[in-house]
């Protein structure tokens, strides 16, 4: 039973350094890095799930306050992404007016020049 509790902080231990990953990654920025530790924190999840037995009355109170530590970090990390999105998003939505904007002033004043451009002199034009 010590060795199943064992594996089941051992677990814990190793989630809650994913998590510390993944703060990391979320003030870097760096998404792919990111997603890779996502995908390490599932399968840490899935294994602490699948454990049978149930912890003493001690492990369960130290297993708890880390858990709602780890549930604090985790909604930091969702408040986090999502003010980036969000600020991805409007940053997107600029840069694609702006290049709206420059195919317009492009396509206007392009066809223009493409016009003005005059063989000869105005002499033999009138």
């Amino acid at each position: 039973m010590s060795a199943q509790l064992s594996r089941r902080m051992a677990l814990l231990a190793a989630y809650e350094d994913f998590t510390r990953k993944e703060t990391t990654c979320l003030k870097d920025g760096d998404f792919e890095e990111m997603l890779k530790v996502q995908s390490k924190k599932a399968k840490v999840a899935e294994a602490l799930s699948k454990l049978e037995d149930l912890p003493s009355e001690e492990e369960k109170q130290t297993f708890s306050g880390r858990i709602d530590s780890l549930l604090e970090q985790e909604k930091a990390n969702a408040e986090a992404l999502t003010a980036k999105l969000s600020k991805n998003r409007s940053e997107f939505k600029k840069l694609s007016q702006n290049s709206l904007s420059a195919a317009k002033l492009r396509n206007l004043y392009g066809a223009a020049i493409d016009r003005s451009v005059v063989k000869g002199t105005l002499k033999d034009k009138a």
